[in-house]
């Protein structure tokens, strides 16, 4: 039997991410979030601490999702499982004032790590029916997303040339064990073994309609969710059984995503992860099924700026006995309400065989077009972006202009703040 608490059965299978609903506490007559932080929930970020150190820290305070206080645990490249087993006994540092610009990415994965192929990042397209309807629809599908996660205050920079700037909130996790995703763990094992964060799977659309395929994903989605910066991640994380405890606790079914952009008042984004068709523990199977039926690597090219040819990132290492290994980042998909809304199959067919153009070719004309008469919800230097999910804090981030690169930060490596 699994027992979160109050002692349920395996229905703890449809608690917390949506498969069913319990009976109402009076946690209910507040909203999710505001039960979540009132619950004394283990929650790890990165940060500098006052003497300009990246370390992993026990968020001690936080007020509308941003830390304000935490204690120092560990060196801020600690293995994340190592990092939880201390952060669960009590810290015996002092505590420390922290501010936006001192949040650091939530997981250390740098990109030599991606490259390498020590750890993977897979992302997950078309989870949510309502998105899937919107994007034109199509199923569940899986990609590497190789770029590292970024802080989620560091200023955003699309590819030089590139108008098609999305968002999409998502709720991540991380692994805090090896996995082998040909014989997945159980749901009490994946969510001891996992911890959960708030993340955006920004999105150069250019790169992904202009390699759209008229069956299945197409070859763009590496290319357009990979680049530098484009992962947002933080500004903690909380270990899954501990989570979606506190989700049965407060009655919920279901952690919100939200999201908005510059000062609009109601968000764009706006769903609970019970509508998700695949839930977080049934994707680690899936990645083990296409492994076993496509082989390794993703068949979707990308190419980094420093080189010639193209990379084929894979879903999980080594060659000869696939693993997930530990500090790998899985992302959930996104909710309906990002800015691409794909057109009439037959209005942009007949648009484009009238300029000797694939409907994707014009469609990608189409889509600039909009974006030069400020007709479309497409991000641009100075849009400001701001997304929560219940329990797992908020991130706000800027878009700066295209072509640019993120300024040198303590939290990276660099020397400024």
């Amino acid at each position: 039997m699994i027992d979160f608490g109050i002692r349920r059965g395996l229905a703890i299978v449809a608690c917390g991410l949506g498969l069913a609903s319990f009976p109402a506490d009076a946690a209910q007559a507040e909203s999710l979030d505001a039960c979540l932080n009132r619950q004394p929930l283990t929650r790890i970020a990165r940060v500098l601490d006052p003497q300009g150190r990246v370390v992993h820290a026990r968020v001690t305070e936080q007020q509308d999702g941003r830390i304000t206080r935490a204690v120092s645990i560990a060196e801020g490249s600690a293995p994340v499982a190592e990092v939880f087993a201390r952060g669960a006994q009590a810290p015996a540092g002092a505590e420390f004032a922290v501010d936006d610009d001192a949040v650091c990415a939530v997981v250390d994965l740098p990109e030599a790590a991606l490259d390498t192929e020590s750890r993977v990042i897979i992302s997950t397209g078309l989870n949510f029916a309502a998105h899937a309807e919107e994007a034109g629809g199509g199923d569940v599908f899986l990609f590497p997303k190789p770029a590292a996660p970024t802080r989620p205050s560091a200023t955003v920079h699309a590819p030089a040339g590139v108008t098609l700037l999305d968002y999409e909130v998502e709720l991540a996790y991380v692994l805090l064990e090896s996995f082998d995703p040909t014989a997945p763990p159980d749901l009490e094992a994946f969510l001891d073994k996992t911890a959960f964060f708030l993340s955006n799977d920004v999105s150069d659309r250019e790169a992904i309609v202009r390699n759209a395929a008229l069956s299945g994903p197409g070859t763009g989605f590496v290319e357009g969710k990979g680049q530098p910066g484009f992962f947002p991640a933080g500004p903690w994380m909380v270990r899954g059984s501990e989570l979606f405890a506190a989700v049965e606790r407060c009655g919920a079914d279901g952690l919100g995503l939200k999201l908005w952009v510059d000062e609009e008042s109601e968000p764009r984004q706006n769903a609970t992860t019970e509508l998700m068709i695949l839930k977080p523990w049934e994707l680690v199977g899936r990645i083990g099924s296409w492994i076993e039926e496509h082989g390794r690597r993703t068949p979707m090219p990308f190419v980094r700026p420093a080189e010639s040819e193209p990379r084929f990132y894979p879903f999980a290492v080594p060659e000869e006995a696939p693993r997930l290994p530990a500090g790998s980042i899985i992302q959930t998909g996104t909710p309906e309400g990002v800015a691409l809304n794909a057109p009439s199959p037959l209005g942009v067919t007949l648009r484009g065989a009238l300029h000797f153009r694939s409907p994707f070719a014009q469609f990608l004309v189409e889509e600039k077009e909009r974006v030069a008469a400020g007709g479309t919800k497409y991000l641009g230097p100075g849009s400001v972006v701001r997304a929560r999910i219940d329990g797992l804090g908020q991130q706000r981030f800027e878009i700066g202009a295209a072509g640019g690169q993120a300024a040198s930060h303590p939290c990276d490596g660099g020397t400024e703040r």
